[in-house]
């Protein structure tokens, strides 16, 4: 989350969509940075909309900070204008969760329809996977992941739709690397 933060800090940015926010382990860092004036939580659980408010305290919060925060239920797969206007869009570990014929919706609505200055991604990096034993035959972290791509696969991807929606993108790892040089989160930051 950290690495997430700072790269948000470093770009400037101030109103910020956690899309996916699940428990709001990102958002409690992001109301920690006087920073960010506006922080939204998307998830499409309200299970875990309850969990990020209870996470936060949110009804015991000052309301000048409660200002700065709200949590709404949605999806990535449909257009919704309560996501425009936002300088940033993160997914931490959000993308692998989605079917693979839903990516192309995911994309249209954060590149095409959303488009703020900087999206996040971070997902895990499969090449990592061959170093956890206890990962069975279907060799993915999570039985709730779809798919994990590897550093190639993910770089693949990014590149293709920052051409295509004219975004520049740059990756870094997150979390301590391997002895082969592998970390086992990988991050795209895209920037306009």
């Amino acid at each position: 989350m950290i690495k997430v933060v700072e790269t948000l800090k470093a770009n400037s940015c101030s109103r910020v969509i956690d899309m996916g926010c699940g428990s709001g382990a990102l958002v409690k860092e992001l109301m920690k940075e006087g920073q960010f004036t506006q922080i939204l939580g998307v998830d499409v659980s309200t299970n875990a909309l309850k969990k990020a408010q209870a996470r936060l305290n949110y009804d015991e919060l000052p309301e000048l900070q409660k200002e700065r925060l709200a949590f709404i239920q949605g999806s990535l797969v449909y257009q919704d204008k309560r996501f425009q206007g936002f300088h940033a869009i993160a997914l931490v570990e959000v993308l692998e969760h989605i079917e693979t014929e839903r990516l192309p919706a995911v994309e249209r609505i954060l590149f095409e329809f959303a488009k703020p200055h900087t999206i996040i991604l971070t997902t895990p990096n499969k090449d990592y996977n061959q170093c956890i034993e206890r990962l069975g035959e279907q060799r993915l972290r999570h039985s709730d992941h779809r798919f994990e791509w590897s550093a190639r696969e993910f770089q693949e991807w990014a590149g293709r739709m920052a051409d295509r929606y004219g975004y520049n993108v740059r990756f870094e790892d997150i979390g301590k690397v391997n002895d082969r040089s592998i970390a086992p989160t990988q991050m795209g930051v895209f920037s306009r």
